[in-house]
């Protein structure tokens, strides 16, 4: 009787491995949302020709693009809760970038970032075609334009990276709360000037804002679930939370990889300068 109990529960632990390792192996690339829109909004699917008109609970994968216009904008949400939201402003082009969505190519434009939740080891970037500004954790805006591009931290700290016209790494600064610099085209960043009290309120009204719509929105989403409770709708929350935590698994278990592999590099550049051999640095490059 012992030995069928053994073999059931080793079955059922097969059962669960193979079973995980199916889920992951399946696991798609995260998504964002849009969270608000006004104006004259387009949206550019990766691969597509057409663009289409942005609609608020429209979903955004890499490489796809939002383009405002005149007197518009579009927010974007990075995660369930809305901790992580970027707001594109008008007349702005931005492009979604990486399995995890942790890039935005600025090719013009303004574009303001609240990031608040990221795993201590990942980054939120910002990249415009020579510069790069990016935080684990932090606001702040990048405003692009044709020959220089200028960044405003508003919470906690940025680093911001320029690079020459072939894509070599200039220099990389730290920009604190509160200040904010100006890099031109294939040029080291400027020294820091610090931020006016308009700059200041005017990212706070848009905190303020932000915060009192997703109130609304959870108070009116609650006030629905009372009047007509919906299993498929809970069942559908259900599923993204777990598709959410599954792509926390898979970002980990690429970061390790990734570890692993320059930490084999590393001991086989050591293991060749014990045995005479030399290696040279190479030039640090745009990613």
């Amino acid at each position: 009787m012992s030995r069928i109990k053994y073999l059931a529960f080793f079955i059922l632990v097969g059962i669960f491995f193979l079973s995980s390792n199916f889920i992951l192996a399946q696991a798609p690339s995260r998504q964002a949302e849009i969270i608000f829109v006004k104006g004259d909004v387009k949206i550019q699917r990766a691969g597509k020709v057409e663009w289409l008109d942005a609609k608020k609970g429209m979903r955004l994968s890499d490489g796809d693009t939002a383009k405002t216009g005149k007197a518009s904008s579009v927010e974007i949400a990075f995660d369930m809760d809305k901790k992580n939201v970027v707001r594109l402003e008008e007349n702005s082009t931005a492009i979604l970038r990486g399995r995890w969505l942790r890039q935005i190519e600025l090719p013009n434009g303004r574009i303001r970032s609240l990031i608040k939740k990221l795993r201590k080891d990942s980054s939120f970037e910002i990249r415009t075609p020579t510069a790069v500004a990016g935080a684990r954790g932090s606001g702040w805006d990048v405003f692009s334009e044709a020959n220089r591009d200028q960044v405003k931290a508003f919470e906690d700290e940025i680093f911001v990276q320029s690079f020459d016209e072939e894509g070599n790494l200039i220099k990389e600064i730290v920009v604190r709360e509160g200040w904010q610099a100006f890099i031109e085209r294939f040029e080291a960043p400027s020294e820091l000037f610090e931020l006016t009290d308009a700059e200041r309120r005017n990212w706070d009204s848009w905190k303020e804002d932000l915060s009192e719509r997703a109130e609304a929105e959870r108070r009116q989403e609650d006030k629905d679930r009372g009047a007509e409770f919906s299993p498929a709708e809970s069942l559908g929350d259900t599923v993204q939370e777990q598709s959410d935590y599954k792509d926390q698994i898979l970002e980990t278990q690429e970061i390790e990889e990734i570890e692993d592999r320059a930490a084999s590099g590393e001991e086989s550049k050591r293991e060749g300068e014990t045995g005479g051999g030399g290696c040279g640095d190479g030039g640090g490059g745009y990613p």
